[in-house]
């Protein structure tokens, strides 16, 4: 599928604050208040429903408040297998809350097509939906393995081919890039991603710069 993608499920309880999760907390105390004041999240989960406890501690992890969090789009507590009709409800759901700014949070990120009945992963079809009415997309992503001949050395493998991905489905696209994972940032219209792109790039100084790949 993917050349060997992550196994982990999207936003399993038992991995709740973890190393990873802590790349999630760095990059949005990196962005500007005004920008992280307006996200909101829907965390994706698999192995729902959570607690309120356990809503909390994710919440503030992430710092984004209860009241921007979307734990059941469509009244899904955990994310539908793809090629269903409750997918298509969890879609459309999700399409329809009202922030400018949203955070999918489905750790095996996006993919250029669904196999199997996959819920781990978004397509671009999807994101297109998903963008309609909202300026943009805030995507985590584990690392894997595309099979491709990427040639830059200053950007990740998996990460040079997300962006080409999301290109190559008309969207625009900046990444905060590590080597285990990624966010991304993604929207239909070019300008709409420069308050995170400028924001991180006030933030990185010397050979952090390389964190942003625009």
């Amino acid at each position: 599928m993917h050349g060997g993608c992550a196994s982990k499920e999207p936003m399993n309880l038992s991995h709740l604050l973890d190393s990873l999760d802590g790349l999630k907390t760095l990059v949005f105390k990196l962005l500007p208040t005004e920008v992280t004041d307006l996200v909101a999240a829907v965390p994706m989960t698999t192995d729902g429903p959570w607690t309120e406890d356990q809503k909390a501690v994710y919440q503030k992890n992430i710092g984004i408040p209860a009241e921007r969090s979307y734990w059941k789009p469509g009244g899904f507590n955990n994310v539908p297998l793809s090629k269903s009709e409750e997918r298509e409800k969890w879609i459309d759901a999700v399409a329809k809350i009202p922030h400018r700014y949203l955070f999918l949070d489905p750790d095996a990120g996006f993919y250029r097509r669904h196999t199997r009945d996959s819920r781990r992963i978004l397509v671009p079809d999807e994101l297109k939906r998903i963008l309609t009415n909202r300026d943009v997309l805030i995507i985590y992503r584990h690392q894997y393995w595309p099979k491709t001949n990427h040639q830059d050395a200053r950007v990740y493998p998996y990460v040079s081919d997300g962006l080409h991905i999301l290109r190559e489905a008309c969207l625009t696209a900046c990444a905060y890039q590590s080597p285990a994972a990624s966010l991304f940032f993604v929207s239909g219209v070019p300008d709409k991603i420069a308050p995170f792109a400028d924001g991180l790039r006030r933030e990185l100084r010397g050979e952090h710069t390389r964190r942003l790949v625009e």
